[in-house]
């Protein structure tokens, strides 16, 4: 029994040192691991009015990218981060610390222009002012009595009241002219008697632009009959008939702007249709030989004055047996030559080159001449009795008169009705008296007179002239002042 404690003692003291032993060698173990806690951080992320941040407020463990865009919303723009020195509307952190961070915005300032508005003579305008970027205005032009707008200095726009949408700085000048009296281009006057026109010419009718030159007793001939006069007057307006079939009114008046002296080649000088008694050489002196106008008082300064063609003769020796259609035939040939040559040209469109006929320019390309030159190649135009040579540019001029004028009365259809016999050949061939005779044989005089003759130029009725011009001197103008 004391055997059994004592060994029992022994036992349980060798067990406690052990257990000892044990313990305080696990605890100063190097190998034991403490346990580390989580670090995290509040991250307060916020947006001024007028914009938005697209990350949200939160608590990051440390550590953490966080990337951080500021958008402006319309009309607002970034001015940059209250909690951040970065200016970018984009910015990368790493969460650190608790951050509080903003992004501001402001509104976009709205820039300011002036526009200036003045008015000239004759209206006025709107005031202007100072206005925001984008305000839409309306400026107005308003024209006084007897004056008309006629538009912008500072704006190509045609209507006399503009809207504008404010974007720069604008200068605005109304523009206005007065109204002038509508010209009546159709216009035509009495014969009157003026013995100022010069010592050959006593008497003029004004008719569609042109002035008639009627000879008085002068050179030891005897005056041309006022109802002569009359005749050829009327003649021209039965030629610039605005109310004919396939007149072009816009060119034909533009026309009888050229013969006025208003526009065109012989801006500035009015056509004159001279009319004699006989010829020229009946007078003493002759007045159309070189220096003859100084032998008629003031002959030459009207020469000079105005621009010329030819003659129309009342008496012609070529007519001994006074024929009416021999006078319908001289008063129309020549009224021809001085519309062909001093009118037509520049009226329609693209005739100011087509039709030249200048003696100062090389026209060997011009539609005119080729059309001629086709006329006579094709045996249409006989110009023997001009020379013969159509490589004599001296002759060209009076080639080109000739040429129109055959033309026009073959695609009328007179020629053949007015000339003996109904035939001027071989000058004019028979085959080209129609329309669709010259359409055959001259193809590029159909068209240049289908394109710039046909537009102008009126053919007047037959029967008419026959009624106005009749054998032996009879017959009446019917000419009335308009």
């Amino acid at each position: 029994m004391n055997f059994s404690n004592l060994t029992y003692y022994k036992l349980l003291f060798l067990f406690n040192l052990i257990i000892f032993s044990c313990s305080k060698g696990d605890s100063d173990s190097p190998n034991q691991v403490e346990p580390t806690s989580v670090v995290k951080y509040d991250v307060s992320i916020s947006s001024s009015e007028g914009g938005s941040v697209n990350t949200q407020s939160g608590t990051y463990t440390a550590g953490t990218v966080l990337k951080i865009t500021a958008t402006p919303n319309d009309g607002y723009e970034f001015i940059g981060w209250t909690g951040s020195n970065e200016t970018s509307m984009e910015i990368t952190i790493t969460v650190n610390s608790n951050i509080q961070l903003t992004a501001n915005f402001q509104l976009i300032p709205n820039p300011e222009f002036t526009v200036t508005t003045t008015a000239g003579v004759g209206g006025i305008v709107s005031e202007g002012g100072t206005f925001s970027s984008g305000t839409v205005i309306s400026v107005v032009a308003t024209p006084s009595e007897g004056y008309e707008f006629v538009g912008w200095t500072g704006s190509s726009e045609i209507s006399s009241v503009l809207t504008i949408t404010i974007s720069s700085n604008l200068n605005l000048t109304a523009n206005f002219q007065e109204i002038l009296p509508e010209s009546n281009y159709y216009s035509s006057g009495n014969l009157i008697a003026n013995n100022n026109i010069s010592e050959w010419f006593d008497r003029s009718i004004d008719v569609y632009g042109i002035r008639l030159l009627v000879a008085g007793e002068a050179g030891g001939q005897p005056k041309v009959s006022d109802e002569f006069a009359k005749k050829v007057a009327q003649v021209f307006k039965l030629l610039i008939n605005k109310d004919a079939p396939g007149i072009n009114q816009v060119a034909q008046e533009k026309m009888i702007k050229i013969l006025l002296g208003e526009t065109g080649f012989h801006q500035g000088f009015q056509t004159g249709q001279r009319i004699g008694y006989g010829n020229a050489d009946q007078y003493s002196p002759n007045p159309l030989k070189d220096g003859g106008c100084s032998g008629y008082s003031g002959l030459c300064s009207l020469e000079d004055s105005m621009v010329l063609r030819d003659m129309i003769w009342y008496m012609s020796p070529d007519n001994s047996q006074r024929k009416g259609d021999n006078d319908i035939v001289e008063v129309f040939e020549h009224a021809l030559h001085t519309l062909q040559s001093l009118g037509t040209r520049g009226a329609v469109d693209g005739s100011l080159s087509a039709l030249n006929m200048s003696e100062e320019e090389d026209i060997s390309g011009t539609e005119l001449f080729l059309a001629m030159k086709e006329a006579v190649d094709n045996g249409v135009f006989g110009i023997d009795d001009y020379g013969g040579d159509i490589n004599n540019q001296d002759r060209w001029p009076l080639l080109l008169v000739e040429y129109q004028y055959l033309l026009t009365f073959g695609m009328w259809e007179v020629g053949k009705e007015l000339w003996e016999g109904g035939s001027l050949a071989p000058e004019w061939s028979d085959s080209a008296n129609t329309p669709s005779g010259i359409q055959q044989n001259n193809p590029l005089g159909y068209n240049l007179f289908n394109n710039y003759l046909a537009p102008v130029l009126s053919k007047p009725d037959l029967s008419v002239l026959r009624s106005m011009f009749q054998d032996n001197d009879g017959g009446q103008s019917g000419y009335v002042p308009d």
